[in-house]
């Protein structure tokens, strides 16, 4: 149910906290704007707007190509309109796959963003189809590839028909398995989805793919969500997992508060906290919320 609808000043600039909050393995539904408390670098921000399950979603849909995967993607292609069953009129939905290539490792456009969800299910079983006919190398690809591309399209702006109040998420169907990548390339990773509002969601499927690295550890799909305040699902059904997915994607909270002065391209921390009354109410929930942002450069 709506609550306190977003209604925006054109003269106000604004961050947005995308939040999640579940307790024993469930999604907290019944929270208001009181009861959160939101603080930007250490000091505490007025909640200037709100917003829960009704602002319309912006979803990249990605697709680890690699082999291993693959079952999964067919899987996904089979029950597409279940698993997109969350998706109301005003959403809109696009699809990626990353992965190796006959040639190398890059990231494809399935199909762009659309309101078309039959076309998006269409798009999907394509992937698959693709899939299957595909190259039968294996190896890794860096995720980063893939996230950097999907922060980019979320990045493009909206024609002047469109709302520009909408919740962005990049849903990933992986193992997540791979190796080692720069932290200097994760760290810009991360930046550019602080940059384009987006939290990041891992449907983490099984394979049989064994990793044997040397150095830092892998910084994958399960760190990209960490560091935007989403979230990750471990589940050995692809399609089952998305759909649940897609659901607490659209159970997040929005939290809007003014943007306080900084400097270009600073890193700034936000801390997102339940209320006295609220944690009260619910003892053991867990608040995920991306622990920074970026200014605007």
């Amino acid at each position: 149910m709506a609550q306190d609808q977003p209604a925006f000043r054109s003269d106000v600039a604004l961050v947005h906290v995308d939040v999640e909050v579940r307790e024993d393995g469930r999604t907290v539904t019944d929270l208001t704007k009181a009861s959160f408390r939101i603080s930007d670098n250490g000091k505490p921000q007025t909640i200037a707007y709100f917003g829960h399950e009704e602002e319309p979603l912006d979803v990249v849909l990605v697709f680890d190509a690699r082999r291993e995967v693959r079952p999964d993607v067919r899987r996904v292609a089979e029950a597409a309109h279940t698993a997109l069953s969350d998706l109301r009129r005003g959403d809109r939905i696009a699809v990626m796959a990353f992965g190796v290539t006959s040639t190398d490792c890059r990231t494809d456009l399935i199909a762009d963003f659309t309101s078309d969800f039959e076309m998006a299910e269409k798009s999907i079983s394509n992937q698959a189809l693709q899939n299957e006919q595909g190259p039968q190398g294996s190896g890794f690809c860096s995720i980063q590839k893939g996230l950097d591309s999907a922060a980019r399209l979320l990045s493009k702006p909206l024609s002047k028909q469109q709302d520009n109040v909408r919740r962005r998420a990049i849903i990933v169907i992986t193992d997540d398995k791979g190796v080692p990548t720069k932290s200097d390339v994760v760290r810009g990773t991360i930046r550019d989805l602080w940059r384009a509002d987006a939290v990041v969601l891992g449907v983490i499927v099984q394979s049989k793919e064994i990793v044997v690295t040397i150095g830092p550890p892998y910084r994958g799909v399960r760190y990209a969500a960490e560091k935007t305040g989403g979230d990750i699902l471990k589940t050995n059904d692809a399609a089952d997992g998305l759909h649940e997915m897609m659901h607490r994607v659209r159970a997040r909270y929005s939290l809007y508060y003014a943007r306080p002065q900084g400097s270009r391209g600073e890193e700034r921390k936000v801390k997102v906290q339940l209320a006295a009354s609220a944690s009260n109410g619910h003892p053991r929930a867990v608040v995920r919320a991306r622990p920074g942002y970026v200014m605007p450069e």
